[in-house]
């Protein structure tokens, strides 16, 4: 069994009674972003709460079990067949499978350069274990940023360079999507404000870009309703209205057609609700030009903090419907 030992340097956020999730998060690699969600999904890891404050606490077994869930996760296992194991149980499954599967990158987040790697080689269950790993290790945020937007980027590109074909970056799609609405299923039962409508015009066929938006923005308290795409402008209006929408936001890329996208654009801002903004994201979106102040270009993740920041600032009288 591994032993796990508190770093020094936080020894005093280790409690006789257990350790706190930052000191859990820096034994294990598990962010606590992660942590939280196996917590809230499979009811583990569940620390105890201290009387006499708000503190949660993790015990010692909490953390090994944690140690050999990420070993076992590194072997290809998925968190939900084996998060509900026993410690022997678990430790049975890497000792059944010793070494971690060919091609991974055992000791670090693999990077963008290893998936494309492994999608031009037809190596798709590596992928699919690299991204679990990526996204165990990492939480939502990281591995949306840090890892799955600059994935499909570089696909992007590598098929528009022909080093990749239609299906290379069809399956890495789908790789994607799994693993983005495994990780936003967790958070599904979360009731936060504001609540965002996401979807593509029509005309724009790639909605992985929602995903990953949705799933950016609900860890941060925002409530996404993904129509997916491509959705007619009254449609988009019809579900903004029906679900008492916050916000409207729409992905454009750069192959869209631009008349019409803008065209579809001002005519939502003339019948939202003034409060309603509509945020715009994607390679197009910026090209669009829609000069209105309730319309806002995000042209990246810290710009969509931004702007959810300044909608939770803004003063509100009502309901924006």
């Amino acid at each position: 069994m591994v032993k796990a030992r508190p770093p020094k340097a936080d020894a005093e956020r280790v409690d006789a009674r257990g350790s706190t999730i930052r000191v859990v998060s820096m034994q294990t690699g598990l962010s606590m972003e992660t942590l939280r969600a196996w917590e809230r999904r499979y009811g583990f890891p569940t620390p105890e709460r201290r009387p006499d404050s708000n503190r949660r606490l993790y015990s010692p077994a909490d953390i090994e079990r944690l140690l050999v869930i990420r070993r076992a996760l590194e072997r290809g296992y998925r968190v939900g067949d084996v998060i509900g194991k026993s410690a022997p149980d678990l430790e049975a499954l890497v000792v059944a499978a010793p070494e971690p599967v060919r091609g991974a990158t055992p000791n670090a987040t693999a990077t963008v350069e290893t998936l494309i790697e492994l999608l031009a080689h037809d190596r798709i269950s590596l992928l699919e274990n690299e991204l679990r790993r990526a996204a165990a290790a990492l939480g939502p945020r990281r591995f949306v940023a840090e890892l799955a937007h600059p994935f499909a980027v570089r696909v992007g590109q590598a098929w528009a360079e022909g080093q990749l074909s239609v299906r290379h970056e069809h399956l890495a799609t789908e790789c994607l999507v799994t693993q983005l609405r495994n990780m936003l299923a967790t958070y599904q039962d979360i009731e936060a404000r504001p609540l965002v409508v996401l979807a593509t015009l029509p005309g724009e066929a790639h909605t992985l870009a929602l995903q990953m938006v949705a799933l950016y923005v609900v860890v941060g308290g925002v409530k996404a309703r993904l129509l997916g795409g491509p959705t007619p402008a009254k449609e988009i209006l019809e579900a903004a209205r029906v679900l008492e929408a916050d916000v409207v936001g729409l992905t454009v890329t750069p192959a869209s057609d631009r008349k019409e996208a803008r065209k579809a654009v001002r005519s939502m801002r003339r019948a939202l609700p003034p409060k309603v903004p509509i945020w715009l994201g994607g390679g197009g979106a910026g090209a669009l030009r829609v000069d209105d102040k309730a319309t806002r270009v995000i042209p990246s993740w810290s710009s969509l903090d931004d702007a959810v920041a300044e909608w939770r600032r803004a003063p509100r009288r009502g309901a924006s419907w």
